[in-house]
């Protein structure tokens, strides 16, 4: 078997697995959550520390892995690149899961926080000085993409501050936020990105 099928085989079987356990065996997992109380869980399948749900906690992230190595194996290029997407991101999600997600830095999220926007704005400063390059349905993609990217900024400072609030002395005995706001940005930025890369990929097919 050459790259290009393991590469396929490999994008398939992340797509299985994260749609399986996300989507059909997490809402089975969520009416219990809702239903069960904390000692029913605890004593049920579903309990955290159980194979069922540890599948489910980590299936997006081993679905995604399993993809990326498999595009990168598929296109064929550099060996650093598969390693990186199997082996880096595995270990950047284990440890931040497991190490450092169980205490509140705020000076993390202040760090953190500069750094996504200095990235969004070199993102669109890069964006504007090619953007009069390229032709019409190129232009038209792009500017699919930068939507995408506009939603994702809103995201992510939306999800700083319902995320912040629950680690602040002011905001203490607040209900527990309800970020639709966030899926909802989420959700139209992969959309727009997703729309701006078909059209990139249209253009090139013909």
């Amino acid at each position: 078997m050459n790259r290009q099928k393991i590469g396929q085989l490999l994008f398939w079987v992340g797509v299985i697995l994260a749609l399986t356990f996300s989507g059909i065996i997490g809402r089975g997992l969520y009416h219990n959550l809702r239903t069960l109380t904390a000692e029913e869980l605890a004593a049920s399948i579903w309990a955290m520390d159980k194979p069922l749900f540890m599948l489910w906690a980590f299936s997006v992230t081993l679905g995604s892995i399993l993809a990326g190595v498999g595009a990168f194996l598929y296109v064929k290029t550099r060996p650093v690149f598969p390693w990186l997407a199997g082996v880096g991101v595995l270990a950047a999600v284990l440890v931040m899961n497991f190490v450092w997600s169980r205490v509140y830095n705020s000076t993390l999220f202040g760090i953190g926080g500069v750094l996504i926007l200095v990235s969004f704005f070199t993102i669109v400063w890069v964006w504007l000085k090619k953007y009069a390059r390229l032709d019409m349905q190129e232009k038209i993609a792009g500017s699919f993409k930068l939507t995408g990217y506009l939603f994702w900024i809103n995201a992510s400072w939306f999800l700083c501050g319902e995320t912040g609030k629950m680690h602040l002395l002011a905001f203490e005995g607040s209900p527990a936020p309800v970020p639709i706001e966030i899926m909802v940005f989420l959700v139209l930025g992969w959309f727009f990105v997703m729309l701006g890369d078909y059209r990139d990929m249209q253009l090139k097919t013909h």
